[in-house]
């Protein structure tokens, strides 16, 4: 048997929900393809106390739904055909009931223990096949009748909405008739209680107003149960034709007289129309997520990557600059620095060995000595390292905050402990026999002098003046040798404290030139590699950006395609399997 041609459109529409994460769409496609029920099913729905129950009894001339006071069901009622009256409560098994206790039984039926109420009435109406829903009256959108009721709307092909002459109807009746005539073909409603509202004429009009405002096509039937139900017992024609119900049953008449597949048809054609409205409202959601200037936006992101990387480009310039010029001032200002260090030193030995003799102040100056060298060089270490973070953050802020992290520098230490003892010179004592030998050396000028002098008076040569003189000579000599070797004591001092500075700037200097240029390197191989990484970030960022642009553009066009497949879908449901009357009732 060759498949109805509306099967195909149906399932691709339901791929289609699929395929775009659409469950909810996808299980009443679904529901309506496989629906197998041999009849027409008319759902009546309703909000509480506005007759429905009232409105079926009025149908089928038999008190089949709970009415006025008594506990509408929490499940759907089916009445459909059968020669006996019968009940049938459908649960985890089927049990069968008389029709007359149909209503004490579901009032002690436990919540939840049911699905649905089946129910058989032997009526000519009903005999084509037909089939009505009593559905739980709708409420709270989360309450289980409210969801029985819509789960119900699923399977329907015709639905009457039942509403009172009382008041206009209310939003949410407006609401529920959209929702009805969105995935219905076929959808009246049936103004109850006109025989207590003198005004219903003006009522109906005013609803079918405010039904077309809402969009929803759909007749209006006003009626009365009451008088319906007192035609039948008085066999009254006139008043049955006042009651309003024959134009309904017409209507329901013709409902059920159409062929079960061209109702299958048609039900199935305004799901299709349906789903592929919300499908196309999905993607057209989509497609307006991304702004109309997008390309645009895209030109402009590529142009200010451009920019960054040349600026990259001058960045990386300036740093390099930058670094080279201040690690050349931190090797010239470092070892001026350590001169100038030294320098006081120097100038603090030359003040003290003019003043002291070394034989008497060595030790006390060689621990001076060894103590501010010592100082001396950490204390520009120190500096140098101060000033090598200094130069580390310079550099890393011309690559903004988000960089402004440096690396560990390699200062590994001053090496103070290293540096060597200072060396004693060899420092030459005047001892008491070099002096007695002065003395006599001395002693003898003077003698012989005064003594060749004193002899042209007749004296001896050896008389108390003579000695007198050679002891004053003698005197002089030792104090004049003694001076001669303090200052010669004190010039080998100098030296040796001089040179010893000299050998401890002349070392320290290089190793802190060295400390210096590992910490260039350092900087540099940072540095380079940070601006290799913005380097390579922005041309990702390139490759990115025109990348997206083109699968914009991609998933644009494949939005753009899809929404024009559902919209042919859209239009091919609406002339698939259905007759020229029920084009324009899809078209309603």
């Amino acid at each position: 048997m060759t498949a109805p041609a509306w099967l195909d459109v149906l399932n691709e529409t339901l791929d289609a929900c699929v395929a775009h994460g659409r469950a909810d769409l996808a299980e009443r496609l679904r529901r309506r393809r496989d629906q197998q029920a041999p009849g027409t099913r008319i759902a009546v729905v309703g909000f509480p106390k506005q007759g429905k129950g009232y409105l079926l009894n009025a149908l089928l001339n038999a008190p089949v739904c709970a009415v006025g006071d008594a506990s509408t069901a929490a499940v759907p009622t089916e009445i459909g055909y059968a020669s006996d009256p019968a009940a049938t409560l459908v649960g985890h098994a089927r049990e069968r009931v008389p029709v007359g206790d149909l209503a004490k039984e579901l009032e002690v039926r436990p919540p939840g223990s049911l699905r649905r109420v089946e129910v058989g009435l032997p009526r000519e109406l009903l005999g084509t096949g037909l089939v009505l829903v009593d559905t739980p009256a709708v409420g709270d959108p989360r309450s289980p009748r409210t969801a029985a009721t819509l789960d119900v709307l699923a399977d329907a092909h015709a639905v009457i909405l039942v509403s009172d002459a009382t008041q206009e109807l209310q939003p949410a009746e407006l609401a529920l008739a959209r929702h009805i005539r969105t995935w219905c073909p076929a959808l009246v409603l049936a103004l109850t209680k006109i025989d207590v509202s003198p005004d219903w004429r003006e009522l109906a009009a005013r609803n079918r107003a405010a039904l077309s405002e809402t969009g929803v096509v759909a007749d209006v039937f006003p009626v009365s149960a009451t008088v319906r139900q007192a035609a039948a017992k008085a066999g009254d024609v006139d008043l049955n034709g006042r009651s309003g119900f024959p134009e309904l049953l017409n209507w329901v008449g013709e409902q059920a007289a159409r062929p079960i597949e061209r109702t299958r048809a048609l039900a199935a054609a305004v799901s299709v129309r349906a789903a592929a409205v919300e499908l196309v409202e999905t993607l057209q959601t989509r497609l307006n997520a991304v702004p109309q200037d997008s390309g645009i936006d895209q030109v402009t992101l590529l142009h200010q990557a451009q920019r960054r990387s040349e600026e990259l480009r001058r960045q990386n310039v300036r740093w390099q600059n930058l670094l080279s010029d201040e690690i050349t001032d931190l090797v010239s200002d470092a070892e001026y620095d350590l001169r100038e260090r030294t320098r006081v030193i120097v100038r603090h030995i030359d003040r003290t060995f003019d003043e002291g003799d070394p034989v008497q102040i060595w030790p006390d100056f060689q621990a001076w000595l060894e103590e501010n060298l010592a100082e001396a060089v950490e204390t520009n270490y120190h500096w140098v390292a101060d000033r090598a973070t200094w130069i580390a953050h310079a550099v890393a802020t011309s690559f903004g905050p988000r960089y402004g992290q440096v690396p560990d520098l390699p200062l590994t230490g001053s090496g103070v402990d290293s540096i060597p003892e200072v060396g004693a010179p060899k420092i030459e004592r005047f001892k008491i026999g070099q002096k007695l030998f002065t003395g006599l050396r001395g002693s003898y000028g003077g003698v012989l002098m005064f003594g060749l002098v004193t002899s042209l008076a007749g004296l001896p040569l050896i008389n108390p003046v003579s000695l007198g003189a050679g002891v004053a000579f003698a005197t002089k000599s030792v104090r004049d040798e003694g001076g001669m070797r303090l200052q010669r004591r004190q010039a080998l001092a100098k030296a040796a404290a001089q040179r010893h500075v000299d050998d401890v700037f002349i070392r320290f200097s290089k190793e802190i030139k060295d400390e210096i240029r590992q910490v260039q390197r350092r900087l540099r191989d940072h540095f380079a590699a940070l601006s290799d990484e913005l380097a390579e970030e922005l041309t990702h960022r390139r490759e990115l950006i025109v990348a997206g642009s083109a699968e914009r553009d991609r998933r644009t066009q494949r939005v753009k395609k899809e929404i024009d497949r559902l919209a042919a879908l859209h239009r091919k449901a609406g002339t698939l399997g259905v007759t020229a009357r029920d084009i324009r009732e899809l078209s309603a």
